[in-house]
C-alpha cells in the first residue's frame, strides 16, 4: 500500500508598520497640551478666595498659550496619521461605541475648543482687567476634565490592545501622562525667560513629576503581568532602549536640583527644556513605533526603516516647524494685542484729562 507524504509549509512574512511617526506626534503634542492645561487649571482653581497671586497668574497665561500651540498641532498630526483625510468623517457617520477612537472624535474637538475657549477668555479679562472669575474657574474645571478624557482615551486605544503585552497596562496611560508633566515645569521656564524668580517653584514642580514618573516605572515593571515581563524582557534584549530614557532622567534629576538651589541661564534652562521634551518624545517613539518591530504572531521581526518623506522625517521635522511657527504667531499675536489695547487705552485717558 503506497502512502503519500504530504508536506505542509507554513510560510511566515514581516509584517508591515500600522503605526507611522505621524502617531508618534499626536501622542506627543496632545500629551504636552494636556500637561499644561493642566497646570494652567490647577492654578485658576486652587487659588485662595478665586483671587491669582502675580505667580499663579503668570503660570496659568503661559501654560495656556503653551497649551494652545500644541492643541493646534496634534489634531492635524493625527489626521494625517488617519492616511485619508475623509476617514475622519467615517467616526461620525459610523459611531461604535466599544471603540476608544470613536470616542476619541467626540473628545478632541471638544478638548481643542474648550482650550480655546479658556485662552480667549483669559486674554480678554486680562485685556478689560475685567477678573471674570466664574466663567474663568469653570472653563478651567471643564478644560481639566476634557483633558482626563483625552488622556483616558490615548492610552487605552494602545494598552487594550492584547496583541502587544507590552501595551497591555494600565500603567502605561499613567507612564505616558507623567513623561508629558515633566516637560511642562522646564518649558514655562524657558517661555518666561525673562522672569527667573520663577525657575525655583517650578523646579520642584517637576521634580515631584520626574519622582513620580520613575515610581510608576518601577511599579510597572516590577509586575507579575505579561506587560510587566515583556518590559523586563525587552530592557534585557536590547539595553539601549533601557538606558538611553534612564541617561535623559537622570540629567534631568540633576539640572532640577541644582535648579532648585540657584538660577539657572537662559542657555541651560534651554538645555534643560530640550532633554525633558527628548524624553517625551523618545519614550513615546520607543513604545508606539520600536515595539511594533517586535513579533506578534510568528517568530519573525518587523523591521521599519524610517522614510525621508513625508510618513518618516519630513514629518517628524514639519510638525516640529508648525509647531514653532504657532509658538511665534501666538506669542506675537498676544503681544501686538496688549501693545494695542494699552495704546488705545492711553489715548482714551489723555483725551478724558484733556
Amino acid at each position: 500500500m503506497n502512502h503519500e507524504t504530504m508536506i505542509r509549509e507554513i510560510l511566515a512574512r514581516p509584517q508591515d508598520i500600522a503605526w507611522l511617526p505621524w502617531a508618534v506626534q499626536y501622542f506627543f503634542f496632545i500629551g504636552l497640551a494636556c500637561g499644561a492645561v493642566l497646570f494652567a487649571g490647577g492654578q485658576r482653581i486652587y487659588a485662595r478666595q478665586g483671587k491669582l497671586s502675580a505667580q499663579q497668574s503668570q503660570w496659568e497665561f503661559a501654560a495656556l498659550m503653551l497649551a494652545v500651540t500644541t492643541v493646534i498641532v496634534a489634531p492635524l498630526a493625527l489626521n494625517a496619521d488617519l492616511h485619508q483625510p475623509a476617514r475622519v468623517w467615517h467616526f461620525y457617520a459610523h459611531f461604535t461605541p466599544w471603540s476608544w477612537m470613536s470616542w476619541g472624535s467626540i473628545f478632541l474637538p471638544l478638548f481643542s475648543l474648550l482650550v480655546m475657549g479658556y485662552f480667549l477668555a483669559l486674554i480678554y479679562s486680562r485685556l478689560k482687567a475685567k477678573p471674570l472669575p466664574r466663567l474663568l474657574a469653570g472653563l478651567a474645571l471643564l478644560c481639566g476634565l476634557s483633558a482626563i478624557s483625552i488622556l483616558l482615551y490615548t492610552g487605552r486605544e494602545v494598552s487594550i490592545l492584547r496583541a502587544q503585552p507590552l501595551w497591555f497596562s494600565w500603567w502605561l496611560p499613567l507612564f505616558i501622562f507623567l513623561t508629558a508633566c515633566q516637560a511642562i515645569p522646564s518649558l514655562l521656564a524657558l517661555w518666561l525667560w525673562r522672569e527667573p524668580q520663577y525657575q525655583r517653584p517650578l523646579a520642584r514642580w517637576q521634580l515631584i513629576s520626574l519622582v513620580a514618573l520613575a515610581l510608576v516605572t518601577l511599579l510597572w515593571a516590577s509586575g507579575n503581568n505579561p506587560s510587566a515581563q515583556a518590559l523586563r524582557h525587552w530592557a534585557v534584549q536590547s539595553p539601549f532602549i533601557a538606558l538611553f530614557p534612564l541617561v535623559l532622567w537622570l540629567l534631568l534629576f540633576g539640572l532640577v536640583l541644582f535648579n532648585g538651589r540657584k538660577t539657572l541661564s537662559t542657555p541651560v534652562i534651554a538645555t534643560q527644556a530640550l532633554i525633558a521634551l527628548t524624553l517625551c518624545w523618545s519614550v513615546r517613539w520607543l513604545l508606539l513605533m520600536q515595539t511594533q518591530t517586535l513579533p506578534k504572531y510568528n517568530v519573525l521581526a518587523n523591521p521599519y526603516t524610517l522614510p525621508l518623506g513625508s510618513e518618516g522625517l519630513l514629518a517628524i521635522i514639519g510638525t516640529f516647524g508648525l509647531w514653532v511657527a504657532a509658538i511665534i504667531a501666538i506669542r506675537e499675536g498676544v503681544k501686538w494685542l496688549e501693545q494695542k489695547v494699552t495704546g488705545a487705552n492711553r489715548v482714551e485717558g489723555e483725551i478724558h484729562h484733556g
